[in-house]
């Protein structure tokens, strides 16, 4: 179990290095805007994410990447789906504002992010819930802050679903 964990922390590690190491590579290469220079001011909005039934179409955004709102244990919160991530990844202060608490003792797992090596914390979360695409005791990791820019959405979450299904610059979860 502790190798499957340190093994995600280190997807969950490639999933916030890659896209920055990508970023570097196109602003190099041709004028198009960075694409994840700052993450934190996307502003997803609830007209990029239309619900029909048991599925939910989200519009990609300019940086080509889909964002979505969730509750967590019924709390809002802003997130990156990535299903590079073997696992959900969530900012410390979300985390909290969901009735989620670590203290520093629980910040054992390592990860290597951008900002360098951190310590994550392992926990479960009651509930998941994206336009009623609700999903119980999800699997994810808890970082300091500074260390994740915005929450990840990962397999944890997604492969628990019937679907998920990227299209001609949308992403359709099917539950």
């Amino acid at each position: 179990m502790r190798t499957e964990i340190i093994a995600a922390a280190g997807i969950i590690a490639l999933a916030i290095v890659a896209p920055r190491m990508i970023e570097a590579r196109q602003s190099s290469q041709s004028e198009i805007p960075s694409r994840l220079a700052n993450v934190q001011s996307v502003q997803p909005s609830a007209k990029n994410v239309s619900h029909w039934g048991d599925e939910i179409r989200i519009q990609a955004a300019q940086d080509r990447q889909f964002y979505v709102d969730a509750e967590i244990n019924q709390r809002s919160a802003k997130f990156l789906i990535d299903t590079g991530a073997s696992y959900v990844a969530l900012r410390d202060s979300d985390a909290r504002a969901a009735g989620i608490y670590t203290s520093w003792t629980d910040y054992t797992y390592p990860v290597h992010t951008a900002n360098g090596e951190t310590k994550a914390a392992f926990v479960t979360i009651d509930e998941i819930d994206i336009n009623g695409l609700r999903i119980q005791d999800v699997k994810a990791f808890i970082l300091k802050d500074d260390q994740l820019n915005i929450n990840l959405l990962g397999m944890s979450y997604l492969s628990r679903l019937e679907s998920v299904e990227a299209r001609k610059g949308e992403l359709v979860l099917r539950g």
